[in-house]
């Protein structure tokens, strides 16, 4: 059963964004770009770790559920 290209762009878009939001968020920890004191600091961490890691378990979730063609 092969995947249908729609679903997997989507899901695959779905899961760069999620990544690329954490790696945003991280890198501007890192870097200081915002004011922020230690425990602001470990709070944005925790809540972007946590959003990247649920977009990337609903792309997965949802490749592996439509990815393929209904049975008839």
């Amino acid at each position: 059963m092969a995947m249908r290209p729609e679903v997997r762009r989507r899901a695959i878009v779905f899961i760069v964004i999620g990544i690329l939001q954490w790696a945003f968020v991280t890198m501007a920890l890192n870097g200081n770009w915002w004011p922020m004191t230690k425990g602001e600091r470990i709070l944005t961490f925790c809540i972007s770790a946590f959003g990247g890691a649920w977009m990337v378990m609903a792309g997965l979730l949802y490749m592996a559920l439509k990815g393929n063609k209904e049975q008839p």
